[in-house]
């Protein structure tokens, strides 16, 4: 399905960044201050320049086959996760007041930075184009959801419970309704509606979309630089969650899923994005509904790392069956 040395290669180089970030933050060319600054530079607009720039790599006469099962897989793929985090949870046993929390982090991952990053370099710009169908979708599920999974246990969930219905709609609203997934919605029309766009429009967004790989990858060599890494690395509950929720879960997934599904493509994208690790804003979205941040913000740290050594297993499996 994929040449594993290029696999390999890639992932290499998306190491190479993130310890370039690493670097830049420990000698103070990156600090946290302005973290939230750069991530809302690539979320609202280098991202959405990479979904748009991507439309023009899709092969109109074998897309239509990829794009029908993203649509399937993208609307599945938010269900396999939260099953697969549940499961995690019962077999670790994890706390009564923290199974919303370690529900939360399985089903919110990093698919808008990381992800786009590891498409692009493994599949090249067509699985871009793909995944922000299956984010579109999977969006959906997770501001509503998503959401409902983290507020469910302890004391804090039910305060949330009791927040105004209106007040929690609009919040969810306001998350669904986002830059990328308005982009997505736009790339899929001028898709589908063979929509000439100007040269210069497509260029300026390829050339834009170009840095949200490398500053993407530089904010999660920063995010390690600002951990405390000896106290996140003995977690030992959130290394078996990852082993379960990242590793295992896509491994059976592919194999219970390619006799069936016809586009490789679709099927590569769905297990890539299905092993991306937590996102980042995971630890600020529970604190947001009254939860502890803390253990989704290591779990981010823990799936991440592990994710350099998850990718390249999964395209190995891939490349052999």
């Amino acid at each position: 399905m994929v040449d594993i040395a290029g696999v390999l290669g890639s992932m290499f180089s998306l190491i190479i960044v993130t310890i370039l970030g690493f670097i830049a933050a420990r000698v103070g060319y990156l600090t946290a201050d302005i973290r939230p600054k750069i991530s809302n530079l690539i979320f609202n607009i280098t991202l959405p320049c990479t979904v748009l720039a991507s439309v023009g790599e899709v092969d109109p006469s074998t897309g239509g086959d990829a794009i029908t099962w993203s649509i399937v897989l993208g609307a599945a793929i938010f269900f396999v996760m939260l099953v697969a985090a549940a499961v995690a949870v019962a077999v670790l046993r994890v706390p009564v007041e923290q199974r919303g929390l370690y529900l939360f982090q399985g089903v919110l991952t990093n698919t808008g930075f990381i992800g786009f990053a590891v498409l692009d370099s493994v599949f090249g710009g067509a699985s871009v184009f793909l995944g922000s169908i299956f984010i579109a979708i999977s969006n959906v599920f997770l501001y509503s959801l998503g959401i409902a999974a983290l507020t469910s246990g302890g004391a804090s969930g039910a305060e949330a419970h009791r927040a105004s219905l209106a007040e929690t709609a609009h919040t969810v609203l306001r998350n669904m309704l986002n830059v990328p997934l308005v982009v997505s919605l736009i790339a899929m029309v001028v898709f589908f509606a063979n929509i000439p766009v100007p040269a210069p429009i497509m260029q300026a967004a390829d050339m834009t979309g170009g840095i949200t790989a490398p500053l993407a990858m530089m904010l999660v060599g920063l995010s390690i630089a600002d951990a405390d890494l000896k106290s996140v690395l003995a977690e030992w509950r959130l290394w078996g969650f990852t082993l379960i929720r990242f590793l295992i879960t896509p491994l059976v997934a592919y194999l219970a899923l390619a006799p069936i599904v016809p586009s490789e493509l679709a099927l590569g994208v769905f297990i890539v994005l299905l092993a991306m690790p937590t996102g980042s804003m995971a630890g600020p979205i529970a604190a947001t509904y009254g939860q502890d941040g803390d253990i989704p913000a290591r779990g981010t740290i823990v799936s991440t790392l592990a994710s350099f050594v998850i990718v390249p297993i999964l395209m190995l499996v891939m490349t052999m069956a």
